[in-house]
């Protein structure tokens, strides 16, 4: 069971003004869907809801554990923080799933007072590693093999050749999975080796509550003893001078004495907002590795991690090639939108115990108004291909089996299979009434020359992004 609650930061409504549960719940729904976007807020945070109990605590409450788990994996510290600055009263909340709470007792939380100056300051503690987020889990390709490398080569080597190590990339690209991943192996590891893995805010409220309770020796050292600090979303550390300080002087004492610190934020370092120029230059100093969003064959070996995953929940869970291949093309933005839509189809099917079907994905892809996108056909793409390799349509469409025409005509096939709900029979009636076997053989040629590396796979990257507009 995981809490959730208060910290130790200062509100920002004034002393003794009154706030609903439903009015923090609002406002923190607001900050959510605006910083993981629509997708992710539409199938997996509108899901919850807040209930108050009659004792006065709060319970956050999640449809099934599975959602559970998702939430506190990807989002609980960001509800964390955002709760802690929009409840003035600083309530205490549980995320819990609906099934828990039905069959077992509420323990309500202890509203956190005042400190005092006399209480002694708590340690922080590391975020619990999930288990799903290690180097196993953390799927590799050309967007992200050598922010991988090197973090496998900060937990094998003593001392470590990077350090700090600086992660960098837009929301879902696999930073926290990787800080994780790190933090996993360290702790698992036979060296006994102590692992520190919080995010920004929360090193933030540690170090808030340490200043109030005049003892910030306590935090310094239980913070500075640990032979790797792990330390996620840094950029809302930037434009806090004092918090900046003891920033500086923790990683430098940790990096002084040979122990590993490891960063990560969706700004590379040159593009903090710091205002300590010494920080600045300690960052920037470090070895810097950025993310990039997953190109069309990492999404789908990252889909077919999260549906082995799944499996863990849902033993009956199957999800046909044509699925995987549809929501891998599709889905471009970032792997947690990705995730996001997988979760909302087994929503709608595993939780149901009905299969999963193109036509529960397309369900799927309207509830949560995926519509950005221009509505892509067959005939878009057979016009986008022939256009990029200099033919026309008749050719692609025609019985002609020259290498100028047969290439195009099987580019144009796999993209239809992959960013269509079109049928294998409907495609090939479409491609100059083809049977579906001579779609099944274009497709699996382009797959092959993909997983072989062939220039081809840009061609099909690009292409996707034109048609799609």
């Amino acid at each position: 069971m995981s809490l959730i609650s208060g910290g130790a930061m200062k509100s920002l409504h004034k002393a003794g003004e009154m706030k609903t549960a439903g009015a923090v719940w609002r406002e923190v729904r607001t900050h959510l869907r605006g910083e993981y976007g629509d997708t992710v807020f539409s199938s997996n945070i509108a899901r919850l809801r807040v209930r108050e109990e009659a004792d006065g605590g709060l319970l956050v409450i999640a449809p099934s554990r599975f959602y559970r788990d998702w939430i506190e994996d990807h989002v609980g510290a960001r509800l964390r923080a955002l709760w802690t600055q929009f409840d003035p009263e600083n309530r205490s909340i549980q995320l819990l799933a609906e099934e828990d709470v039905v069959s077992s007792p509420v323990v309500a939380v202890a509203p956190i007072s005042e400190p005092s100056g006399s209480d002694p300051v708590k340690e922080p503690q590391s975020r619990a590693v999930s288990e799903r987020f290690t180097f196993d889990t953390f799927m590799v390709g050309p967007s992200n093999e050598m922010a991988s490398a090197a973090a496998r080569a900060i937990v094998n080597a003593s001392p470590s050749p990077f350090n700090p190590a600086f992660f960098y990339g837009d929301y879902g690209v696999g930073k926290t999975h990787l800080l994780n991943a790190i933090a996993h192996t360290v702790e698992m590891g036979g060296a006994r080796r102590k692992a520190l893995y919080l995010t920004a805010e929360e090193f933030l409220s540690g170090f808030v509550s340490a200043m109030r309770k005049r003892d910030t020796i306590s935090f310094k050292e239980s913070v500075r003893r640990v032979d790797v600090l792990l330390i996620d979303d840094v950029h809302f550390i930037a434009g806090k001078p004092k918090t900046e300080d003891e920033f500086l002087h923790t990683i430098a004492s940790l990096i002084a004495d040979e122990k590993q610190v490891v960063l990560a934020s969706h700004r590379p370092p040159a593009e903090l907002n710091v205002s300590d120029q010494r920080l600045a230059s300690l960052l920037k100093g470090g070895f810097a590795c950025e993310l990039r969003k997953p190109d069309l064959d990492l999404r789908r070996k990252i889909l077919d991690c999260k549906i082995a995953q799944a499996s863990c929940h849902y033993p009956e869970l199957a999800v046909p090639e044509t699925v995987r291949d549809f929501l891998a093309a599709r889905m471009t933005a970032s792997a947690r939108e990705l995730e996001g839509v997988l979760n909302n189809v087994i929503g709608r099917t595993a939780l149901l115990g009905r299969p999963v079907t193109m036509e529960a994905v397309e369900a799927a892809l309207r509830e949560l108004s995926i519509v950005s996108e221009r509505r892509v056909t067959v005939d878009v793409i057979q016009k986008a291909v022939a256009e990029r390799f200099g033919v026309k349509v008749a050719d692609i469409l025609s019985k002609r089996r020259t290498k100028t025409v047969v290439k195009p005509r099987h580019v144009a096939m796999y993209l239809a299979k992959t960013m269509t709900t079109r049928s294998l029979p409907d495609i090939g009636r479409r491609f100059g009434d083809r049977d579906h076997s001579t779609v099944i053989h274009a497709v699996n040629k382009i797959s092959d020359l993909i997983k072989a590396g062939d220039p081809v796979k840009d061609e099909i990257e690009s292409l996707s992004d034109e048609i799609r507009g």
